[in-house]
């Protein structure tokens, strides 16, 4: 099962602050040790953390080599704080500024996903962050939304030993543009 709490906090004028809270939790049953494929959580893409292709972060500070480029990233824990800032641009044109945090976890150890599984006293350690901004054309019948996203905290750390991308430098290949038809959440 899965939590999706949501606030909306009314700034006047068509501007809103918007905060997301997603908690899930899926257990696997009888001789099963993983959760069904389709079952599963996922991070990244459209609808959450926006600084990551479509299943492509964790689980937990899971590092993936040059030949993972493909694999996609399933787990049975997941945990996802999002907060956007929604304003008035100019007629049809709207603006957002965004931050989401959140990763997913295996229940079990699994040794071709090393350092994925959840545990309660490192979780937090195992946390990633994007920040971005979105544009939006409000039609009033349909939303059509691009948001440019960057990660600005793996779950796993560098070469140096650092979860933070901020002050390394921005790389424009860690920029993710996201299309998508209404609100994330």
């Amino acid at each position: 099962g899965d939590v999706d709490f949501r606030q909306y906090y009314h700034l006047g004028d068509k501007t809103w602050f918007v905060c997301r809270q997603l908690f899930g939790v899926g257990m696997p049953y009888g001789n099963s040790y993983d959760m069904p494929f389709e079952r599963s959580f996922f991070s990244g893409g459209s609808l959450g953390m926006r600084g990551w292709d479509y299943r492509k972060l964790g689980p937990g500070a899971y590092v993936p080599s040059s030949e993972e480029v493909n694999v996609e990233r399933i787990g049975d824990i997941q945990l996802e704080l999002n907060a956007e800032l929604r304003f008035p641009i100019y007629n049809y044109f709207n603006g957002a500024l965004f931050v989401d945090a959140g990763n997913i976890w295996n229940y079990h150890a699994n040794e071709l996903l090393p350092n994925g599984e959840f545990h309660f006293n490192s979780f937090y350690d195992q946390l990633a962050m994007d920040a971005g901004f979105g544009l939006r054309l409000d039609f009033k019948m349909i939303i059509l939304r691009a948001d440019l996203a960057m990660p600005i905290r793996y779950p796993y750390p560098d070469t140096n030993g650092r979860h933070w991308v901020l002050g390394n430098g921005i790389d424009l290949d860690d920029l993710h543009w996201v299309f998508n038809i209404g609100y994330p959440f």
